[in-house]
C-alpha cells in the first residue's frame, strides 16, 4: 500500500514536507493548466491567428506555435535554472509561475489576425515564448525541489507529486476546453469562447503565487557550496544532460502523440467528436495521476533503474498497436490507445523526477536538470504533434510517427540498461 510520506516523522518535518508538496505539486498544476490550454486549442488558434484557405496549413501553424513554447524551454531551463542554483529554488519557482500567469492572461486579450493583421501572430509567438521559458524552469525545478525536500526512502513518491501536478493542470486545461465545446456552439468557440480559459488563468496564477510564497527553501540549496560558473557547469555536466535527454524522451514523445496529437487529429477529422475527445483526455489524465504516484512509490521500493527499464519495455511493446488504434478515426480507438500508452508512460513520469535529480550534483542541479530535460522535450517530444501532422497529411506516411516513437522509446530503454548504479547517487553525496 502506498503510504503517506509524512507518517512517523516529527511535526516540524511533516509541516515542511507538506508545504513543499503543495508548492511543488499545486504550483505545477497551475502552470501546466496555462501551458496545456494552448495545446488543446491549437486548431482553433491556428484559424484565428493564421487564416488560410487550407485548413491543414492553419492547423500546422497552430501546432507550430505550440512547438515554439517547447523550443523556448531550454532557454527557461538555463535562465531560471541559474536562478535556482544561485538564488534558491523558491525564487526560481515564484518567477516561473508569475511569468506563466501573465503570459496566459495576455493571450486571452490578444486581437486576432482579422483585427490587426500580422501583429496578432507575432504577439502570440512572443507570449508563447514566455510560457515556454516559464515551463522550462518550472517542471524540472519543481521535481528537483520536491526531491531535495523528501527523505531518501520517499523521494520517488514525494517528487512524483510535481508530475501529478502536471497531470492535474493538463486535466484542468482539457476539462476547460471540453466544457467550452459542451456549452458553446463551434462558431462561438471560434469567435470568442477560446479566450475564456486564458483569462481564467489569472485566478489560477494568483493561487500559485500564494502557495509558493509560503514554501520553505530546500535544505540541499542552503547547505551547498556556491555554484560554478555557467561555462564550467556546461562543460562538466554535458554527459549528465545527454543521459537525462535519453532516459526521458521515450515516455514524453509517446505522451504528446497520445494526448495532444491524437485528440486534436480526431477532432479535426470529425468536428462533432472534438468535445468527446477532450472528455476522454480528461478521464485518462485522471487515471494517469494515480499511475504517476504508483511509479514513484515502486521506484522507492524496488529501485528506479529497474522499474524504469520494465515500464520502458512495456511502452516499447505497446507503441505500435497504440498508434494504429489512436489514428483509426474512432473515439473507441482513441480510448484504447490512451490506455495502452498511459499504463507504462505514467509510472515512468512518476519516477523520472527523482531519477534525473539524483543524476545531478546540488550546486548545478537546477541548471543541469532544466537544460537537459528541456532540450530533450524541445527537440524530440514537444515537436511530435507538428511532426506527426506533417508526416501523415503532407507525406502520406501514416505510420511514420509510430516509427519515430519506437526509435525514441528504444533509445530510452537502451540508456537505462547501460546506466550504472553510481549514476544515481549524487543527491546523497555531500553538497559540493
Amino acid at each position: 500500500m502506498i503510504g503517506v510520506p509524512m507518517l512517523g516523522r516529527s511535526p516540524e518535518i511533516r509541516n515542511r514536507l507538506r508545504n513543499a508538496i503543495l508548492a511543488g505539486g499545486v504550483g505545477s498544476a497551475v502552470e501546466w493548466f496555462d501551458f496545456g490550454v494552448y495545446g488543446y486549442l491549437a486548431p482553433v488558434l491556428g484559424a484565428r491567428f493564421f487564416p488560410s484557405q487550407d485548413p491543414v496549413a492553419a492547423m500546422l501553424s497552430g501546432f507550430a506555435v505550440f512547438c515554439v513554447g517547447y523550443f523556448m524551454r531550454p532557454v527557461g531551463g538555463l535562465l531560471l535554472g541559474r536562478v535556482g542554483d544561485r538564488l534558491g529554488r523558491r525564487h526560481m519557482l515564484m518567477a516561473s509561475v508569475m511569468a506563466m500567469g501573465g503570459a496566459s492572461v495576455l493571450i486571452g486579450l490578444l486581437p486576432t489576425y482579422d483585427q490587426v493583421g500580422v501583429l496578432a501572430p507575432a504577439l502570440l509567438v512572443l507570449l508563447r515564448s514566455v510560457q515556454g521559458i516559464a515551463v522550462g524552469g518550472e517542471y524540472t525545478g519543481a521535481m528537483a525541489y520536491t526531491s531535495e525536500c523528501a527523505p531518501p526512502d520517499r523521494r520517488g513518491l514525494v517528487s512524483s507529486t510535481a508530475t501529478v501536478g502536471v497531470s492535474v493542470g493538463l486535466l484542468g486545461g482539457s476539462g476547460a476546453v471540453a466544457l467550452l465545446h459542451a456549452v458553446l456552439e463551434p462558431e462561438q468557440v471560434q469567435a470568442w469562447g477560446w479566450r475564456l480559459p486564458f483569462l481564467g488563468s489569472l485566478l489560477v496564477a494568483l493561487l500559485g503565487v500564494w502557495l509558493r510564497g509560503r514554501m520553505p527553501e530546500s535544505g540541499a540549496f542552503e547547505a551547498q557550496a556556491l555554484p560554478s560558473r555557467l561555462r564550467a557547469s556546461l562543460a562538466e555536466q554535458w554527459p549528465v544532460m545527454a543521459r537525462i535527454i535519453a532516459v526521458t524522451v521515450g515516455a514524453n514523445a509517446a505522451f504528446y502523440a497520445g494526448f495532444v496529437y491524437m485528440p486534436d487529429a480526431l477532432g479535426d477529422l470529425h468536428p462533432e467528436l472534438a468535445g468527446s475527445a477532450q472528455t476522454v483526455n480528461s478521464a485518462m489524465l485522471t487515471v494517469q495521476a494515480a499511475l504517476v504516484l504508483l511509479g514513484g512509490w515502486l521506484s522507492d521500493r524496488f529501485g528506479r533503474r529497474r522499474i524504469a527499464a520494465w515500464f520502458g519495455l512495456l511502452l516499447l511493446v505497446g507503441l505500435w498497436p497504440a498508434w494504429r488504434l489512436g489514428t483509426n478515426g474512432t473515439l473507441q480507438g482513441l480510448v484504447a490507445a490512451q490506455v495502452l500508452l498511459s499504463l507504462p508512460a505514467a509510472p515512468l513520469f512518476g519516477l523520472q523526477g527523482a531519477m534525473v535529480s539524483e543524476m545531478c550534483p546540488a550546486r548545478t542541479r537546477c541548471t543541469t536538470c532544466g537544460l537537459g530535460y528541456s532540450v530533450g522535450i524541445a527537440a524530440f517530444a514537444g515537436t511530435v504533434p507538428v511532426l506527426a501532422t506533417w508526416m501523415v497529411v503532407r507525406m502520406q506516411w501514416t505510420d511514420g510517427p509510430a516509427v519515430y516513437l519506437l526509435v525514441a522509446s528504444a533509445a530510452s530503454l537502451l540508456t537505462l540498461v547501460l546506466m550504472r548504479s553510481s549514476d544515481l547517487t549524487r543527491m546523497d553525496e555531500a553538497a559540493r
